[in-house]
């Protein structure tokens, strides 16, 4: 056993011996290479595969991310700065067609992830920023230094419109509503701030302004599809899940959180209380907060209409209609109806 165990000890350190010994032999010769190259003033050739891998003359010296070369990380001193160099060099032409490639494609090939990050296909090229206004975000690209600044300036714009077109699709009806000029006075006001609130105001916030609408004007912000609720004034269309995520997105930019929330699952009429999501969340994921639970403030609003026709001082029975609505239990349907102010008690009808 002594001697197994003195065997095995040998045959790991020369094991790694071995490999150090040819991986040195690797850098040098990478290193002497391109440092020749880099002398002679030669063209240096690079080639990038499917994967972003990046070799210039065979040798693997890093990987391209979007517009941006991530060096081999194994790479330090002398060698580190002999391979910037030579990769700056080499790289030119592959980023300036990359460049080109991306301002010519398709919205389609461009997305944005909750954080705010800008991605072509799996490849982060920026993100979004907070802007002027809550719908104006601002871009700022992730690019290499060694890319043209007339090409930078390309995909700045390219993802600029690419962000501009998301927000007026997604919110035609608020554009649409601020264009508007038979709006005046009080309606003007309340669609301006639903604006500004991005299509969700809770009723009591504007209550007053609510109350001072005379039958024309609500007319009015009807025709922009904005509905006048118990709990809320809001825009139904906008409560969709693509609306509903980019402004989560946005509120959170204007908000300049550290951490950005993600939109509910789409289809969930109610969902889970998180007690550390941030301030005025719900509402701008398109929820009402009642206790250990959020409802959808479109279903709340079906909600209320079914109570409305009940006789709420005597009292009245949760019916099969309103846990169907709100898709709860008995137990939770309660604590819902806590959360709105109502006193709720449990009882048992008498067997005849």
């Amino acid at each position: 056993n002594h001697w197994r165990e003195r065997t095995r000890s040998v045959e790991d350190r020369l094991s790694d011996a071995l490999h150090q010994a040819l991986t040195q032999r690797f850098v040098d010769r990478r290193t002497s290479l391109l440092m020749r190259r880099l002398k002679q003033r030669e063209a240096l050739l690079a080639e990038v595969s499917d994967n972003g891998e990046v070799t210039i003359e065979g040798e693997f010296v890093g990987r391209l991310d979007g517009f941006r070369f991530i060096q081999d990380g194994g790479a330090t001193g002398k060698e580190a700065v002999i391979l910037k160099t030579a990769s700056a060099q080499a790289l030119v032409p592959h980023l300036t067609l990359r460049a080109e490639r991306f301002y010519n494609a398709s919205d389609t090939e461009i997305d944005f992830t909750d954080q705010g990050g800008l991605m072509w296909g799996d490849q982060a090229v920026g993100k979004m920023i907070a802007g002027e206004g809550l719908l104006k975000p601002r871009i700022v690209i992730f690019a290499d230094e060694t890319i043209d600044i007339d090409f930078k300036l390309k995909i700045e714009r390219r993802l600029q419109h690419f962000v501009d077109r998301k927000i007026g699709a997604l919110f035609e009806p608020l554009i649409l509503m601020e264009k508007d000029s038979n709006l005046t006075g009080i309606a003007r006001g309340l669609g301006f701030q639903l604006i500004q609130a991005m299509g969700i105001l809770p009723r009591k916030e504007v209550i007053e302004d609510v109350k001072a609408l005379n039958q024309d004007a609500r007319g009015l912000l009807r025709k922009h599809g904005v509905r006048f609720g118990q709990f809320t004034i809001f825009m139904p269309l906008l409560l969709k899940p693509a609306p509903t995520r980019l402004r989560v997105l946005l509120w959170s930019l204007a908000q300049k959180l550290e951490e950005f929330p993600s939109s509910p699952p789409p289809g969930l009429v109610t969902i889970p209380c998180d007690p550390h999501a941030p301030a005025g969340y719900y509402t701008l994921a398109g929820y009402h907060k009642c206790n250990s639970r959020a409802i959808r403030i479109d279903m709340l609003e079906r909600l209320a209409d079914l109570i409305r026709a009940e006789d709420t001082r005597s009292g009245f029975e949760a019916t099969a209609e309103m846990l169907s609505i709100t898709g709860m239990t008995l137990e939770q349907f309660s604590n819902l109806m806590q959360g709105l102010g109502y006193s709720v008690a449990s009882g048992e009808r008498e067997k005849r």
